[in-house]
C-alpha cells in the first residue's frame, strides 16, 4: 500500500499485535475480513471480524481499546455502519496468513489514521494540497531545504523536491506555485496572551500603546482629549498600555491635572504595575487605611497617602475590576477578544500560541468553548495563573490538564517578580532603579511548597521571572519539589530570564528547565534596561547565546500586549543583531546567535517547550500540516531588510487560513 515499514511496524507493536492471542486458525479458512474502527472520547475502538465461507453473519475475533490515538481525528470518508464508526472490508480470491491478515490490518488503520482512507479502493494516494516551485526550511535535524511540500489532510504527506512532489498531483489537488518564496514552518510563539491581545483592541479603550502615546505629554494630552467627549464620572479606561522613558514619574496627582471629574486607569505596558487618579482609588475605596492585598502593593507618598501606583497584579485589579473595558464582560465579549487577536496572528505567521497565563478559571473554560464549538483557527496551549498558596491546592484538587488538536490546557503560572518599569525585578543588587520596589511575591519557603505542590501534578509549571535572585530561588524551589518527587521531562519553564547569573545555567540544564524569552525586547527596551542597572548586570541580559550552549531548551515568544507588537520577525531581529532600535547601543554582541540558530527556537523550540516537537515545528512526514509563506528568503536576508518581512500566506491544519491580498 506504499505506506512506510515503520509506520507498520508501530501499528502492529502498539495495536495489532494484541489482537495475535486472540486469533484462531479458523479466521484463515475465510477470505473476507472487515475492520471496524470507532473513535469517541479520546479512544480508538478497533474490532476485527472475518465472514467465513459457509456463513454470512461475521465473526468477531477481536476487540480492544487503545487511548494511543488521543487527539487522531478519523476521516469520514469511508462508509460508516453507525453514526460514529468506521467499516472496512477486504475481499481475497485466497486464504491468506496472519502475518498478511496483521499487514494489511496495520495499512488499513495507518491510512485512516492519517486521513488516507479514501485512496484505499484505489491504491493510490494524493495529496490535498501541494506547494511546488519553493525553498522549503524544513528546520528538520539536519535543517534541509526542499523545493515542494504535499500535504494529506491535515499532515505533511512528503517533503522533497517538484518532480517527488508532482506526481502526488491529480485533478483534485490545490497546487500553489511558490515562485520561488520561501516556507516555513507555522510560527509558534511560546509567550502569546491571546485573549488579553484581543481586549487591548477594545474600540472603548483610550488607546496608550506605543506608537500612539510615547511620552507623558501625550499621555496627558489624550486623557485631556477624551475628558472632552466623556460625560463626568465615566471612566476613563487606557489599553495595555504606556511606556515611558526611564526618568519619567507619573502618579494621581499628575494625572488629576487633566481628568479631575472622571476616574482614570491606565495600565503600563508591561502589565507589572498600573497608575488610577484619585476619583477611581475613591470608587475603588483605596485610602491611608488600605491594607496591601496579598503579593501586591499599594504604593504610597511620605504621608501614607496612595499615590495611585499600584504594583503587581492583586493591587492592579483593586481598580481594575470595576473599571470601563475590564469589568462586567460577558463570555461574548471575551470570545470576540480572542477571535479578534486570532486573526491578527494568523495574519503575522503564527500558527500556535501559548498562553502562559490565563488569568482565571473561567477564561479558561471561554478558550475551552471556542475549541469545542470549532472556532479557534490556531492551536492554543494554555496555564493557568496561581496567586496563593491556597489557590494552588484548590487547582491541584480540582483540575486536570487536557489536550485537543486546537487547544490545550497544561499546568500552571506562578509570577516570581515584575518588571524594570515597576521597580520589581527581584535582583541580588536591590539598590539598582529596576529592583528599587522588589519584594518576594512568595517567602522562599512558601514558593518552595507551592512549586511541590504543583509539580506534584504532572502539569508544567512557566515562572515568569525577570532578576538573577528571583532565577536562583526559583531552582532551589524546583529542586526541592524534585527531591520530594522525582519527574523526568517535566519541562518547567523560566518566563523572560532576562538578568541571568551565568553561573545559574548549569543548574537550569541539569534540572531540565525551558528557557522561555523575548528577543525583541533587546531592540526595543536595552536603552531603558541599561538606565535601570549599570554595566555589570548588561552583561549578563539575555545570555542566549550561553543558554544554546548549555543545551539549555530556548524558546521565543511576543508577549503582547506586553510587547509593542506581535511580529516574528523582531524576535528573529533581536536575537540576531541585540541591537538597539533607537541608539545602536549592543549590549553583549557574543551572545547574538545566527538566524538558523533564532528561527529554530521560535519554531522547534517553541514546541518543545509545549511538548509538541513531535507534532509541530518542523516541516517533516506526518507532522502537522502548519506552515507558512514569507515574503523573504528568512536565511539570507540582511538584518536590515529583516524589518520589512511579512507573512503572504498561513497554513494551519492544511488550510489556508490566511492570505495577503
Amino acid at each position: 500500500m506504499g505506506l512506510r515499514k515503520s509506520i507498520l511496524e508501530h501499528l502492529v507493536n502498539s495495536i495489532l499485535q494484541k489482537f495475535v492471542l486472540n486469533l484462531n486458525y479458523g479466521i484463515l479458512k475465510a477470505r473476507t475480513y472487515g475492520i471496524y474502527l470507532d473513535f469517541e472520547a479520546g479512544i480508538l475502538t478497533i474490532t476485527v471480524y472475518c465472514f467465513s465461507y459457509t456463513s454470512a453473519q461475521p465473526c468477531v475475533y477481536a476487540s480492544i481499546k487503545t487511548k494511543n490515538f488521543q487527539g487522531v481525528r478519523v476521516s469520514s470518508n469511508i462508509k460508516p455502519i453507525n453514526k460514529k464508526g468506521r467499516f472496512i472490508m477486504f475481499d481475497f480470491e485466497k486464504k491468506i496468513s496472519r502475518r498478511k491478515f496483521l499487514e494489511y490490518s496495520a495499512a488499513t488503520c495507518t491510512a485512516v489514521c492519517l486521513g488516507w482512507d479514501e485512496c484505499l479502493a484505489r491504491g493510490k494516494v494524493y495529496a490535498d494540497l501541494v506547494l511546488l516551485n519553493g525553498k522549503i526550511l524544513t528546520i528538520n535535524k539536519k535543517d534541509q531545504i526542499a523545493q515542494a511540500v504535499a500535504v494529506k489532510g491535515n499532515k505533511i504527506m512528503k517533503v522533497g523536491t517538484n518532480k517527488q512532489i508532482n506526481s502526488l498531483i491529480n485533478s483534485d489537488t490545490n497546487v500553489i506555485d511558490l515562485e520561488g518564496k520561501t516556507v516555513t514552518p507555522g510560527i509558534v510563539d511560546s509567550h502569546v496572551h491571546v485573549m488579553y491581545y484581543g481586549r487591548a483592541g477594545w474600540e472603548g479603550f483610550l488607546n496608550v500603546r506605543y506608537p500612539a502615546v510615547k511620552s507623558l505629554d501625550d499621555l496627558l494630552k489624550a486623557i485631556e482629549e477624551k475628558a472632552k467627549t466623556t460625560p463626568n464620572g465615566q471612566w476613563i479606561s487606557g489599553n495595555q498600555g504606556f511606556r515611558f522613558d526611564h526618568d519619567t514619574q507619573i502618579d494621581r496627582w499628575i494625572l488629576d491635572t487633566v481628568s479631575p471629574n472622571h476616574p482614570v486607569y491606565l495600565r503600563d505596558s508591561s502589565g507589572q504595575y498600573s497608575v488610577a487618579n484619585s476619583l477611581a482609588l475613591e470608587k475603588a475605596n483605596i485610602d491611608k487605611n488600605t491594607k496591601d492585598p496579598l503579593n501586591g502593593k499599594i504604593m504610597r507618598n511620605e504621608n501614607g497617602e496612595p499615590n495611585g501606583l499600584l504594583l503587581h497584579y492583586p493591587a492592579e485589579n483593586l481598580v481594575m475590576t470595576i473599571a470601563d473595558g475590564y469589568s462586567g464582560l460577558t463570555d461574548k465579549d471575551l470570545e470576540d477578544d480572542v477571535l479578534r487577536a486570532q486573526d491578527t496572528l494568523l495574519a503575522a505567521g503564527i500558527t500556535s500560541g501559548q498562553d502562559v497565563i490565563v488569568g482565571n478559571v473561567r477564561d479558561l473554560n471561554v478558550y475551552k468553548n471556542l475549541a469545542d464549538s470549532n472556532k479557534l483557527k490556531m492551536r492554543i496551549y494554555t496555564l493557568l495563573y496561581v496567586e496563593s498558596e491556597e489557590a494552588a491546592q484548590d487547582y491541584a484538587n480540582t483540575l486536570h490538564g487536557y489536550k485537543t488538536d486546537y487547544l490545550t490546557f497544561a499546568g500552571w503560572k506562578l509570577a516570581i517578580d515584575g518588571g524594570p518599569s515597576a521597580g520589581t525585578v527581584l535582583m541580588y543588587n536591590n539598590q539598582l532603579s529596576a529592583s528599587r520596589n522588589s519584594y518576594y511575591y512568595f517567602d522562599p519557603q512558601t514558593l518552595k511548597r507551592i512549586v511541590s505542590l504543583l509539580h506534584n501534578t504532572g502539569l508544567q509549571i512557566a515562572f515568569h521571572i525577570v532578576g538573577d535572585k528571583g532565577i536562583d530561588e526559583t531552582l532551589v524551589a524546583i529542586e526541592y519539589a524534585m527531591k520530594v518527587k522525582k519527574r523526568k521531562n517535566h519541562r518547567h519553564r523560566i518566563e523572560h530570564c532576562i538578568f541571568v547569573n551565568p553561573n545559574s545555567l548549569t543548574k537550569m540544564k541539569k534540572l531540565g528547565i525551558v528557557v522561555s524569552t523575548s528577543p525583541q525586547w533587546i531592540s526595543w527596551h536595552s536603552d531603558y534596561y541599561y538606565e535601570a542597572t549599570d554595566d555589570a548586570t548588561m552583561e549578563n541580559m539575555m545570555l542566549l547565546s550561553s543558554i544554546l550552549k548549555n543545551k539549555i531548551p530556548l524558546a521565543f515568544g511576543c508577549d503582547v500586549p506586553a510587547s509593542i507588537t506581535h511580529y516574528p520577525k523582531w524576535a528573529l531581529y533581536g536575537a540576531i543583531t541585540r541591537q538597539s532600535l533607537n541608539t545602536a547601543y549592543t549590549p553583549q554582541p557574543s551572545q547574538c546567535l545566527n538566524i538558523h540558530q533564532a528561527l529554530y527556537a521560535h519554531t522547534m523550540g517553541s514546541a518543545y517547550a509545549a511538548f509538541e516537537e513531535k507534532i509541530k515545528g518542523s516541516i517533516e512526514v506526518n507532522k502537522l500540516a502548519d506552515m507558512v509563506v514569507w515574503s523573504h528568503d528568512l536565511y539570507s536576508v540582511s538584518a536590515e531588510d529583516l524589518k520589512n518581512v511579512e507573512a503572504l500566506m498561513t497554513i494551519v491544519d492544511g488550510k489556508i487560513v490566511y492570505e495577503k491580498t
